[in-house]
This record gives C-alpha cells, structure tokens and sequence, in this order.
C-alpha cells in the first residue's frame, strides 16, 4: 500500500505542522490548505480571507452535512442489502445525530484545533458542526471519493457498532409516550423558543409534566432534540415515579 505523499507546496509552507494535522486527521493532504482553516474557524472569530467576506465554518457544515447524509445513505443501502426503507432512514438518523457526531468529534480530538473567541466550554454542538465543516472541505478540496473514504473509514469504521446501534432504540419520545400510554398516564410536553445571547441564536427546551410534577427537561437546536433530550431525562426516573 502506498503512502500517500504531501503537495510540493508543502515543503516550501510555514504550515507544515497544519498539513501534519489534517493528514492525522482525514488521511489526505489538503491541497488547498485554506479551506480546512476554514472549516475550524468558528463563527465567532470569522476570518478576512477574501476582500470584505468574513468567513467562518458555517457554508462548509452546511455542505458537509448534506454529504454526509448521503455517503451514509450509500454505505447503509450496500451494507444492509435486505432491509426496509423505515430501517434504513432510522440507522442514518442514529448515525448523523447531533450527539453521536459530537462524541466523535472528541474522540478526533477537533476541541483543540477549532478558532473561537466566545468560550465554547460545554457548547458540544460545536463540535460535530465542526466535524460536518471538515467533511465538507474534503469534499471541496478533493472530491466525492476522499470524501466517501473518510466518512467510511474514520467515523463509521472507527466509532460506530453497526450492530449495536441497529437494535439499540434511541427514539425516546416513543419509549416515554409508550410508558405512559401502558400505565394509563396523561404526559403533557411543555416546548418553548428561546433566543440565545449568543448571536441571537434561537434554541427550544421541553418539559415533560405528569399534572404538575417534572419528569424531564431538554434542550436543542430543534423542538424535536428538546424533546427526546427531555425524554431521555425522563425514562431514567419512570422506576421512581408513583402511579
């Protein structure tokens, strides 16, 4: 198997420890280094790169997530030859979800390379957003293949238990409105929208109330994250709960 070999350019750089980097990470040396400092460059300390752009990594995740949900797609269909559509698009889900790309994005070690200038301690969805950006500069820099083999090899390959994750039930909106419905239980999910002082961000939260007492709370980007974050809170205190 031949190593692969770094650009020309490369030698002559001043970023050789960056080159280093993204090899480590991706397998690939970038060809145009720029997009990948791009890619780590959170919204907060966007970079003068072109003229008056401001740019940061918010075009790439955008790209990235669109590419990885179709190499997803792709490897699941081959690899599952006998399964439905419904079982498919659930495995995808579990795959591409906010906090499994989040976890592995740590597991990459991403937290140490990103550009911030806000804290971004505990804000793990940076993370994966950054883990989608660097999907989508590979994509950039050097096409649908690379980019297939990175998504394969490092994130599918090196985190994730197929197996495991097919038969594992991570729907816990169902698993708690189930509970309820086989104890004969009234649950009332309680969503709000929230806009953040961070860059006016908006976020939503859910509460889960049985009459007046709280079994879970959640947040997310979405209504949907919020409340199977807060159904997850939940089913862990449904042993303790009197009815």
């Amino acid at each position: 198997m031949l190593l692969a070999l770094p650009p020309a350019k490369y030698y002559f750089s001043s970023n050789k420890k960056f080159y280093k980097l993204i090899y480590q990470l991706t397998g690939v040396y970038p060809s145009n280094l720029q997009v990948f400092q791009i890619a780590f460059t959170h919204k907060s300390a966007s970079r003068s790169l072109e003229k008056s752009r401001r740019l940061n990594n918010e075009r790439l995740e955008f790209l990235g997530d669109a590419i990885l949900a179709s190499v997803v797609a792709d490897f699941l269909y081959s690899y599952f030859p006998f399964k439905k559509e419904g079982f498919l698009t659930k495995l995808r889900a579990r795959i591409v979800s906010r906090d499994q790309l989040n976890d592995i994005a740590l597991k990459m070690g991403l937290q140490y390379h990103i550009v911030a200038q806000n804290r971004i301690n505990g804000t793990k969805n940076i993370y994966g957003n950054a883990l989608e950006a660097l999907i989508g500069a590979i994509y950039v820099d050097k096409g649908y293949k690379k980019t297939k083999d990175f998504v394969i090899q490092k994130i599918i390959n090196n985190n994730i238990d197929l197996v495991k994750l097919a038969f594992t039930d991570s729907d816990y909106k169902s698993q708690v409105i189930e509970w309820a419905q086989k104890n004969k239980i009234e649950i009332i999910f309680e969503d709000e929208e929230i806009e953040s002082t961070d860059h006016n961000n908006l976020y939503f939260t859910s509460t889960i109330k049985v009459d007046d007492h709280i079994l879970g709370n959640g947040k997310g980007l979405s209504k949907k994250e919020a409340q199977q974050n807060a159904s997850k809170e939940a089913l862990s205190h449904t042993d303790d709960f009197e009815y």
